[in-house]
């Protein structure tokens, strides 16, 4: 009999473990990033511009300010309703709506809805994120214009090596490009299409099979272009 109880409980484990694995499975990821420049939306507005949101009525994240992310957020596939307000820190996600959006989750994909701004209002790009299974010794790095700028284009250079490579890539307005590259320290360089003048420069390092989200963020015309990053570790 005791042989049998522990049987049946290890077979009740391995079910309940096995339920548990499909749901994940099932699961959509979202990040939230914030590529808003304050002062792109309105001259007397904090730069940092927190902003607090709301999914599908519930208030998922608050006081997220420019240049950062939240998530992963898990949630069931499916479409839902966003609300992004100005942040509120007595009364999270109270505040009138700055935009109302929706982002669709497919089961098993990550996705990023960004803040960014177009024409100096408030809007929301949903970009697909690239997990793929990357190779030891290898990165992923991924390049999206959330920028209110038509093409721009990306210069990644080896840094620390002694034959360094450099890269080129280039994304429409709403767009992305995808590059893998050895692991290691890079310096990169933003520039509008056809143009030498420098919007946006930094260095970054990658990590071996990490995937690195680099979004260009503000706006063109008044030469507030940034780079907000996020970086996804152990993508095998």
């Amino acid at each position: 009999m005791k042989l049998r109880t522990r049987v049946i409980l290890q077979l009740a484990a391995l079910c309940v473990a096995l339920a548990a694995n499909g749901f994940a499975a099932d699961n959509a990821y979202l990040y939230i990033v914030n590529g808003a420049p304050g002062r792109d939306v309105a001259t007397n507005l904090n730069p940092g511009f927190p902003v607090d949101i709301l999914i599908n009525g519930v208030c998922q994240s608050h006081g997220l300010a420019y240049d950062s992310t939240d998530g992963p957020l898990s949630f069931a596939a499916g479409t839902y309703t966003v609300q992004i307000s100005e942040a509120n820190t007595l009364a999270p996600c109270t505040n009138a709506a700055i935009i109302n959006s929706t982002v669709t989750l497919t089961s098993g994909d990550s996705t990023s809805a960004v803040i960014s701004v177009s024409t100096g209002q408030p809007t929301l790009l949903q970009f697909s994120d690239a997990l793929s299974a990357i190779s030891a010794g290898d990165a992923r790095f991924v390049f999206a214009n959330a920028a209110d700028a038509a093409e721009l284009q990306l210069t990644l250079t080896q840094t620390g090596v002694t034959n360094p490579k450099t890269f080129t890539m280039t994304a429409n307005s709403g767009a992305e490009a995808t590059l893998t590259v050895a692991d290691g320290s890079y310096s990169v360089q933003v520039v509008a299409s056809g143009s030498t003048t420098v919007l946006a420069t930094e260095s970054v390092t990658l990590a071996s099979q990490s995937a690195i989200f680099v979004y260009a963020t503000g706006e063109s015309s008044n030469s507030s272009i940034g780079l907000v990053n996020k970086t996804v570790l152990d993508v095998f």
